[in-house]
């Protein structure tokens, strides 16, 4: 019974959220009642609980406005759907060159979340992360996305406390912040045996005009053969010039 009730209510959330949008976005109680059959009592009722949320706000005149809460969820999507569809040959470039698997990642408030995989076919080879999210602190994408913040935001982040996930994982703000200022110095970091002990990494930020990270593209295998007797700058560097082509074409879209 519970789980109907719940099914009703999301029912006539998304009746009256489409019937403001077939009205350019915007409609009275009355119209919204008109259009989805619903009283005027439960329209503003749910109304009143979209503009708490900001899926709609309440314009002068009575009506009401789809939400700027909504359009930027929108907007997000929009641009996620864009950096995976850019990203993803570029991955498959890296894992061919590398013959490791590699990742695209974005911020989630503090944390990586892992957006796209591609895998390596090797017989060996990393899980696939694609919607996990993990401290940013403790893979690479993650580290390259936080060197582009500013030193207060940096102290911000620290001071929420550094979740260990291996025995090599940064602890302490001021090997963070150290950490970072070479990140900044080099255009990529490298992490070793910090997310998993078997497992290395390597990440480059996609930033946009501002310096800003809106994602990471990441490189990462197994310990035992990763980087093996690759150089590591060499790495990094092939790193830093796909991020920087990726944001380039996305500038264009």
């Amino acid at each position: 019974m519970a789980r109907i009730v719940a099914m009703q209510a999301v029912e006539r959330v998304f009746s009256i959220l489409r019937a403001l949008a077939a009205q350019e976005g915007r409609g009275t109680v009355g119209y919204v009642a008109d259009h989805t059959g619903l009283p005027k009592s439960t329209v503003s009722r749910l109304l009143s609980a979209l503009e708490v949320e900001g899926a709609v706000e309440r314009l002068d005149d009575g009506g009401y406005a789809i939400g700027l809460g909504l359009t930027s969820l929108t907007q997000q999507m929009d641009q996620s759907t864009m950096l995976r569809q850019v990203a993803e040959p570029y991955l498959r470039e890296l894992v061919a060159e590398f013959g490791e698997g590699a990742g695209l990642s974005v911020v989630d408030g503090n944390l990586s979340l892992y957006v796209l995989h591609v895998g390596s076919g090797g017989s060996v080879r990393t899980e696939d992360w694609t919607g996990q999210a993990f401290p940013s602190h403790t893979v690479a994408g993650g580290l390259a996305m936080l060197a582009t913040w500013s030193d207060m935001e940096l102290s911000r982040y620290a001071k929420a406390g550094l979740q260990r996930l291996a025995p090599n994982t940064i602890t302490k703000p001021r090997d963070l912040h150290q950490r970072v200022a070479r990140i900044r110095a080099e255009g990529y970091a490298m992490t070793v045996g910090e997310f998993a002990a078997d497992i290395n990494g390597f990440g480059a930020a996609i930033t946009a005009n501002a310096g800003t990270a809106f994602g990471a593209i990441n490189v990462y295998g197994p310990a035992f053969r990763f980087p093996g007797g690759r150089d590591p700058d060499q790495i990094g560097q092939r790193l830093i010039d796909v991020a920087r082509t990726i944001a380039s074409r996305l500038s264009h879209l």
